[in-house]
């Protein structure tokens, strides 16, 4: 599980990844957005989850971006309607804003643009196709680990998951 951003900019990512990740990426941003809003999704203690905690509504538009050049490669979607109606369900959020309106309101994550994380992610695609992110990424190692940040907030739009599993109350007398 994994969100990769190699670069802060979500479009500039989107443009950069192969195909395959391309691809995987809206799944993945769908996952880790039902691991931040639904009890009980599997997931939610992976750090690829946790950094987003708080920013369910910036990983949506993160994976809108990625959706949208996956369309404009001709390519089918239905990750982008299930991003916005689960954020909707769960979060109450009915219109994703752009990054620039995001960063404006204090709407993405801090790490966003912290060059040691950006650096780790462009290392790991680097491992996974040399040949496509060799000429892109040539003069980062390929052997960096992962970094992985904390968000500076908890999930927003998950129920309490001890109310969720509570006994249903009696029904009232008739």
């Amino acid at each position: 599980m994994q969100t990769f951003l190699p670069y802060p900019d979500f479009r500039r990512t989107a443009r950069c990844l192969d195909q395959r990740r391309l691809g995987k990426q809206r799944v993945e941003a769908l996952q880790v957005l039902r691991a931040l809003i639904r009890p009980g999704y599997g997931w939610r203690h992976h750090p690829a989850v946790r950094m987003w905690a708080g920013y369910e509504e910036a990983l949506v538009r993160y994976g809108l971006d990625i959706c949208a050049e996956w369309c404009a490669t001709g390519r089918a979607d239905t990750c982008a309607g299930t991003l916005v109606a689960d954020l909707a369900a769960g979060c109450g959020v009915t219109r994703v804003r752009s990054q620039d309106d995001l960063a404006e309101a204090g709407e993405l994550p801090p790490w966003l643009g912290r060059e040691d994380l950006h650096r780790s992610h462009r290392s790991s695609l680097l491992r996974k196709d040399p040949a496509h992110y060799g000429p892109i990424f040539g003069d980062v190692p390929p052997d960096l680990p992962y970094v992985w940040p904390g968000s500076d907030r908890p999930p927003r739009c998950r129920p309490d998951e001890a109310a969720t599993n509570a006994p249903s109350p009696p029904p009232p007398p008739e």
